[in-house]
């Protein structure tokens, strides 16, 4: 049996990535059977989506995790309203899940969201129904599950959830 990883006390700090600090996220890497839901690093800087943004999760100097904000969500997806950002491929390095990085990243993201997306109304995401970990994480920092089912992931059904940015 193994020991619980220390939790992180200090909050993790986010750093909006352009395409040229590849460098600073590339040894970020989930466990295999969690990249059917939110892929690699490699595949995000492949995809060249306009209107999608890159944040790297830092922890202690570290890169540890990375994620999108996708402004066009609501373009992309018709569960998500006018005033919604996506958040997309939310990933924390396999070698410190469990030590509250991600959750600490959660936590801080709505106030960063609010000061660079000032317009936002709410964040949105799509989390697949066999994946409790991260439904449960997202439910404990604030995230509401909305009742709908997004079928069009390629690992299945997904959790459409909500969390509000805006009074």
């Amino acid at each position: 049996m193994t020991s619980p990883r220390p939790q992180n006390t200090a909050s993790p700090s986010l750093l909006p990535l352009s395409r040229s600090d590849h460098d600073l996220v590339r040894d970020i890497a989930v466990a295999p059977e969690q990249v059917v839901y939110c892929g690699t690093i490699a595949m995000a800087f492949a995809s060249d989506e306009a209107g999608v943004d890159f944040y790297a999760i830092q922890q202690a100097g570290r890169c540890v995790g990375f994620f999108k904000i996708d402004v066009k969500y609501p373009r992309t997806y018709n569960f998500a309203r006018q005033g919604d950002l996506g958040l997309r491929a939310f990933m924390i390095d396999h070698r410190v899940q469990g030590s509250g990085i991600g959750s600490g990243a959660l936590r801080v993201l709505p106030s960063l969201l609010r000061r660079t997306y000032p317009k936002a109304q709410a964040l949105v995401l799509t989390v697949n129904m066999r994946n409790h970990a991260a439904l449960r994480t997202y439910l404990n920092s604030g995230f509401k599950d909305t009742g709908d089912i997004h079928d069009g992931g390629i690992a299945g059904p997904q959790h459409v959830m909500r969390l509000p940015l805006s009074d």
